[in-house]
């Protein structure tokens, strides 16, 4: 079986105490020695906080659902965090979905004298995904998808395949690079001291901006970058010396 490229809760919390030349701990979500728990604090936060930084390929969802007749609000998953912006589609006519709508805009679309058009937008508050026009009794219904950033960076329960986004367990597996974890919350344990966090700050940063740039790759870069649509045009012809007059 692979090994898992995740940490458990408490060997990175010992790994944070030994670089800090504090005592190893047999047990920090039970202790009741004021230091682990303040370390196991700063790991949560630390955790939660990071998530909000950057997209990290892997806690990436897909939500995907059918509309029904006369609704207009859609539950969020439980995990919901935050959408990935521009990945909401109406898979059935294959269109992007038009949004997110501002409140102004939203009013605007069911107060507003306006015909109905067949592209669909959308809106996200209240916790909820919804959308305008409302589907019509009757209506063949769209199939809309998106993808999102799950809240949860944590495997835990017994087996270790709980979601979570709050550590229970010192057993618990947090899905981040592990020195990560271990730079970040070093660096809030510096701050909460009142340390120079020079140092630490910048060994952070470094293991960041490094993990952030090999995420998922990175595309070709072009100095004169203009958008293509997916269908075949002149664009998709390749680079060459073509004969247009079908001479010799």
């Amino acid at each position: 079986m692979a090994t898992s490229p995740y940490w458990s809760a408490l060997r990175i919390i010992n790994q944070i105490a030994g670089e800090l030349g504090l005592p190893q701990y047999t047990s920090v979500v039970v202790a009741d020695n004021a230091q682990s728990i303040q370390l196991l604090a700063l790991l949560n936060s630390s955790g939660n906080e990071l998530m909000l930084y950057y997209p990290w390929e892997q806690f990436k969802g897909e939500l995907t659902f059918n509309t029904v007749d006369s609704q207009g609000s859609y539950d969020l998953p439980d995990d919901y965090n935050y959408f990935t912006d521009q990945t909401q589609w109406d898979r059935t006519n294959h269109w992007p979905l038009l949004g997110p709508k501002s409140a102004q805009e939203w009013a605007w679309l069911k107060g507003g004298l306006i015909a109905t058009a067949p592209r669909t937008r959308f809106r996200v508050y209240d916790n909820k995904f919804w959308i305008w026009p409302v589907p019509a009794v009757g209506h063949s219904p769209l199939n809309l998808s998106m993808e999102y950033i799950s809240k949860n960076w944590i495997l835990g329960g017994t087996s270790q395949d709980t979601p979570a986004d709050m550590i229970a367990l010192d057993t618990d597996l947090l899905k981040y690079n592990p020195w990560l974890l271990v730079k970040y919350t070093k660096m809030k344990f510096y701050e909460l001291k009142g340390f120079d966090t020079t140092a630490t700050q910048s060994h952070f940063l470094r293991v960041f901006n490094s993990l952030t740039g090999k995420d998922v790759g990175a595309p070709i870069l072009s100095l004169a970058r203009v958008n293509t649509t997916q269908l075949v045009g002149p664009w998709s012809v390749p680079d060459g010396s073509w004969n247009v007059f079908g001479g010799p």
